[in-house]
């Protein structure tokens, strides 16, 4: 049986295309897809612009061509395919997307690991797999759906998708405890969140950012200490994980010179390609470097119950879509704080 929402579903929609002979691009006839058995069709609310879209469009990050892009999405679910329905989601329903898109039955994704699904590289919502820079959008496999509690708003979640998601993965993955003392690395944007995250676990947290409203933005969020340049009087070696949200050569270095044996080094942004080591000290202190890689469907359900509880309050501001690309130049020239969401 197929059912939709009382107000029609269009057959054209406008949205932004990615072409990477062309870039991105506004489209007005966009078809907007019938769902088969087992899809369905989500209409999107909320859509977060991340920094990855401009290392797409601007610095040559491959993630496929033609496709729509809009990674951060939150949505309502307006139409479900013919026949059975065996996703467990109704109509009306308030979803979230896991940006990932996991196959759902290979081995990574069985063991909750779906973020790194090996069967899905290319395949990534907005990144490879059509987004949200429209106003519906297809989802083929509604296991990557994860339902919006009640106290938060399309907006919030859509920047939870990333902006939260991406940090807290981080910080598990470090296995943080309430004895750690841990290095945060740029504390603009996600590095402000994983601060909020880490006094979640109870760390002991150092944060070095050079920006003062972002540094300030720190000692609102309860960073232990803040500082422009880490000062002589402490010594190297002297965190348990270092988590940095830059990512480029200089900060790097720092994180290696200051994790303790044994520690871990987190490099979660992407200012760079390329990163050197230094490889008789990483071997000679047993460090350990660690990927980490957007978040998972448990990771994303975790997160989204922390914003609804009030312990994490993501900065969000809020734009229509058609104002797309006035904010792509402005995130490019560093022209507005926290996250920006698009309503359709």
């Amino acid at each position: 049986m197929s059912a939709s929402t009382t107000s029609s579903i269009p057959s054209t929609q406008y949205g932004f295309l990615y072409e990477k002979s062309k870039g991105l691009n506004l489209k007005t006839d966009l078809p907007v897809k019938k769902p088969k058995t087992g899809e369905l069709l989500l209409k999107i609310d909320s859509v977060g612009l991340c920094h990855s879209d401009l290392h797409v469009i601007y610095e040559g990050l491959d993630c496929g061509d033609n496709y729509v892009m809009g990674h951060e999405i939150a949505g309502t679910i307006c139409e479900l395919g013919p026949g059975d329905n065996s996703s467990g989601f109704k109509i009306g329903d308030r979803v979230a997307a896991v940006g990932p898109n996991g196959c759902g039955s290979c081995k990574f994704c069985r063991d909750s690991m779906d973020n790194v699904c090996k069967k899905a590289f290319g395949d990534w919502y907005g990144l490879g797999n059509d987004g949200g820079y429209q106003e519906y959008l297809l989802i083929n496999k509604p296991r990557n759906l994860i339902k919006i509690p009640n106290g938060v708003n399309s907006n919030l979640a859509a920047a939870s998708t990333d902006a939260i998601l991406t940090p807290y993965h981080a910080i598990k993955m470090a296995n943080i405890k309430p004895t750690s003392k841990i290095l945060i690395i740029g504390a603009g944007g996600l590095g402000g969140n994983a601060i909020q995250i880490a006094k979640i676990f109870g760390a002991n947290i150092t944060v070095i950012e050079k920006k003062q409203k972002a540094r300030e933005e720190a000692k609102r969020y309860g960073a232990n200490e803040i500082y422009e340049t880490l000062p002589s009087t402490i010594p190297p070696g002297s965190f348990e994980s270092c988590f940095d949200f830059v990512s480029i050569q200089e900060t790097f270095d720092i994180c290696q010179k200051y994790v303790e044996p044994k520690g871990k080094i987190i490099p979660v942004g992407l200012g760079t390609k390329e990163i050197k080591f230094n490889l008789a000290d990483l071997d000679l202190r047993e460090i350990q470097i660690l990927g980490s890689f957007w978040g998972t469907s448990t990771d994303l359900e975790e997160v989204l119950e922390l914003v609804d509880s009030k312990a994490i309050i993501p900065k969000v501001q809020v734009a229509k879509l058609k104002e797309l690309p006035d904010y792509f130049e402005k995130l490019r020239n560093n022209q507005y704080e926290g996250r920006i969401v698009f309503n359709p």
